[in-house]
């Protein structure tokens, strides 16, 4: 399913012609040697996606390539950060993935709907589930024993003792922050036993937290007896709509990581409790067949955060926040269990704030942005020489799982990622079982990048961010982009956080400031004939050298930072691309090992020799 209009209908021949009829085309103006955006924006925060690249990073990156109304291409889009910058800056976006869920997200976020229409459509879906909520969610205050609303309930594995069968939970051996030992001490004979690698522990309430209107603020206590009949009267009532019940199994990478067969996993509904269950389902029902056409895809858009808010996965944390890890599937020993309908309502607050500052939001721009999904292998829908400017975020190799990790939330929308086509390097599946090599992922890349060549317009750039501390995955991707004919000529910092100072200076003069990520502009071409520089540890080395003996004295926060073994392997990288070199060799560890040889190490911050 293809996601193109406010009501996610699929992208026809005339939409997708009608935006690539006029183009405002691509420039040569210079890529920015650093770009700087913050992760607390409501465009970053609204819907929970691994590895976003904020949408004021990406947009130095379209001014610099493209004229005003050019089109923006991302093959990767993921959430749709690249969208949002074209549209933020007055350009067109085209935007594919092979994942339902990504396009899902890729939509929402550049087709706004009225706050008003969002507010009316809430408060005739909170008054029909207002009686279930209470149904569900009754609990009575720790403080004054009002019957209110429950917020959360923390739930504790509970572990018998292997000397003598006492139960002992993890909530009672928690230290003031909330965090756990993987060692449990049995209060009854002081056994000490790990609590690690334990199939099928049961679980149980410890704490409840009340949003008291008498009390006039959250309120925590202990689960007590009527919470614990509740939980048993809500088993006997059955689950009446549709629920996911994708399986899961050995067959996925981040099933055999993540250890879910300890945790009773077994398909996709099984991440949720059966309360969560009944709740999100009535929610789903709702929102799907009686919910107002022009403001179910932004319903879905709160809703498919909120089931992913709601699983097992919620981490207990002690000083409030609680979420689950992104970029995994890991079930912690303490679950903090959320109302579902406060969860649902929080989400649509945040969508509409961030509706309310959107660009398309006075409805000028509606029809500039694009979702499709499609592999980046096969970019067919897409005329040779159509695109003015590419920016895109591939995936990193084997550092994360998208198909596995979005399966929980995606699999609402009644389609998930074929994960035979997803580009990864699989480390625990083997390739019997549909696992891929790296050389299956320089391939597959290397087909994604020939299309972005094919369909770049003569002159127009590439941007690919990147990070990895695998040397041979970063030989891969400049591998994939040498086959496809796209040719380096310039590599940028992608700073999520705060500016850096300067850096590195490479060949051509432009100087480089590594961080974390590292943006490669690309144009179509053929490599120089001499090919690349060998010596990857020697560029290094130069190039860390350089950068300690330029930074400023004092033992300020950003000095500190910039004589990190993480930051030092981001400039050193960077250093090695933009001297047209092969990091072959040059991994996170080695380059470990060698700045331990050459520099002064005090733990993980590296100064010179004096």
């Amino acid at each position: 399913m293809s996601l193109t209009s406010s009501q996610e209908q699929p992208t026809t021949d005339e939409q997708l012609n009608a935006l690539l009829l006029e183009t405002g085309g691509a420039a040569q103006r210079p890529i920015p040697f650093e770009a700087a955006a913050s992760k607390g924006s409501s465009a970053y925060q609204v819907h929970t996606y691994p590895t976003k690249v904020p949408p004021g990073a990406i947009e130095p990156f379209i001014l610099a390539s493209t004229e005003p109304d050019a089109i923006v291409l991302d093959p990767f889009c993921g959430s749709g950060m690249t969208g949002l910058a074209a549209l933020n800056t007055g350009r067109r976006a085209l935007m594919s993935d092979l994942a339902p869920g990504a396009v899902h997200l890729a939509h929402n976020h550049s087709h706004p709907v009225p706050a008003t229409a969002l507010e009316a459509a809430m408060v005739l879906l909170m008054r029909a589930t207002n009686e279930l909520e209470k149904t569900l969610y009754a609990s009575d205050c720790p403080t004054c024993g009002r019957l209110d609303l429950m917020r959360h309930m923390v739930w504790s594995d509970v572990h018998p003792c292997s000397a003598c069968g006492h139960a002992m939970r993890v909530w009672d051996q928690r230290s003031e922050s909330g965090s756990t030992s993987r060692t449990l001490t049995c209060e009854a004979c002081g056994h000490n036993q790990s609590r690690s690698g334990i199939r099928g522990v049961s679980t149980e309430p410890a704490e409840k937290a009340v949003a008291c209107t008498s009390c006039r603020k959250l309120q925590r206590g202990p689960a007590n007896g009527r919470d614990v009949e509740l939980l048993a009267t809500l088993l006997h009532k059955p689950v009446r709509h549709w629920i996911p019940k994708v399986a899961l199994g050995p067959e996925r990478e981040m099933y055999r990581r993540s250890a879910l067969h300890l945790r009773n996993i077994n398909e996709v509904a099984d991440f949720w409790n059966h309360r969560s269950q009944l709740a999100l389902t009535e929610l789903w029902h709702y929102i799907t067949t009686q919910a107002d056409k022009s403001v179910q895809s932004a319903l879905k858009f709160a809703f498919t955060n909120t089931a992913w808010h709601s699983t097992r996965m919620r981490r207990y944390n002690a000083y409030g926040g609680q979420r689950p890890l992104t970029g995994t599937l890991y079930i912690p020993q303490l679950v903090a269990e959320g109302n579902v309908f406060e969860i649902f309502r929080h989400q649509v607050a945040q969508v509409s704030r961030f509706y309310s500052t959107h660009p398309a939001r006075d409805g000028l721009q509606q029809g500039s942005a694009l979702a499709r999904r499609s592999s980046a292998t096969d970019l067919s829908w897409l005329p040779n020489g159509s695109i003015d400017y590419v920016f895109t975020d591939p995936p990193f190799g084997a550092n994360l799982f998208y198909g596995d990790c979005n399966v929980v939330w995606e699999s609402w929308l009644g389609d998930v990622t074929d994960l035979a086509e997803e580009i990864v390097v699989n480390r625990s599946l083997p390739t019997t079982s549909g696992g891929k090599t790296l050389d299956d992922y320089e391939k597959l890349l290397a087909r994604s990048f020939g299309e972005v060549r094919r369909v770049l317009a003569p002159g127009a750039r590439a941007s690919v961010v990147f990070h990895n501390a695998d040397d041979k995955v970063w030989s891969a991707l400049l591998g994939a982009t040498d086959h496809a004919g796209l040719v380096q000529t310039d590599v940028s910092v992608l700073d999520k956080v705060q500016r850096s100072m300067k850096g590195y200076k490479g060949r051509s003069g432009a100087e480089l400031v590594p961080f974390y990520d590292l943006v490669i502009t690309f144009t179509a071409g053929a490599r120089p004939q001499t090919g690349r520089l060998e010596g990857a540890g020697e560029i290094a080395l130069e190039a860390i050298r350089q950068h300690l003996g330029n930074l400023p004295a004092g033992q300020n926060a950003d000095t500190t930072r910039q004589r990190s073994l993480e930051y030092l392997y981001s400039l050193s990288i960077g250093a090695v691309i933009a001297n047209d070199a092969n990091p072959t060799g040059l991994s996170f560890k080695a380059l470990e090992d060698l700045l331990k040889r050459e520099l002064i190490a005090e733990g993980n911050f590296y100064y010179l020799p004096a």
